[in-house]
């Protein structure tokens, strides 16, 4: 079973690199130098900040509460939640759809990872101002407490203001198998390969 899984993945990410080649997009691979020594200038006219094939790093600030309910979010007391951080990846196979992953490391005493999450994302780029809303959804192993899995689905927001760094902030909402439903925001920095 290992094996088969470990094929899988094997075989999508040669197919993700296959097609990453096949495309006229600069990203860091392509010119290491030319990535970070264009960080702050670029022509605007002819770059798009939100590419098909963008590999992103996430690196976030994190709080973590429970909730009772999905109506109970708006009444979230910033003091009962725990505080926290961590990384994310993420993979836009096109300009608009991508999938990504992510660790978060709460300061709660508990498991160093609080959680690992995999997800499906669709952003909508605003190419004038460099501002991309998105909606992400997908399924998040708890390991803080109880080992249990999860579903998530949130929103979020990303401005750009170049083709390689952006400002994101998101929200998302999930619910455990067991334990009670919690609220995950995240607001940190994208660094785009």
């Amino acid at each position: 079973m290992k094996i088969t899984k470990i094929l899988t993945v094997a075989a999508a990410v040669t197919l993700v690199g296959q097609v990453a080649q096949a495309q006229d997009t600069a990203h860091v691979w392509n010119d290491p130098r030319g990535w970070w020594g264009n960080h702050f200038v670029y022509d605007a006219q002819n770059t798009s900040k939100f590419t098909a094939h963008e590999l992103n790093l996430d690196l976030f600030g994190s709080y973590w509460a429970g909730q009772e309910k999905v109506e109970d979010v708006f009444d979230t007391n910033i003091r009962r939640g725990t505080w926290g951080g961590g990384i994310g990846l993420n993979y836009f196979l096109t300009r608009e759809i991508g999938f990504g992953g992510d660790l978060n490391i709460s300061d709660n005493d508990g498991n160093f990872i609080d959680s690992a999450s995999g997800s499906l994302i669709a952003r909508f780029p605003i190419e004038s101002v460099g501002l991309a809303p998105y909606i992400f959804g997908g399924g998040t192993r708890l390991t803080d407490r109880h080992w249990e899995w999860a579903g998530h689905a949130g929103i979020g927001l990303e401005f750009r203001p170049n083709p390689i760094t952006g400002i994101f902030a998101d929200a998302r909402y999930l619910w455990p198998d067991d334990s009670g439903d919690s609220l995950l925001l995240r607001a940190g920095l994208r660094l785009v390969f």
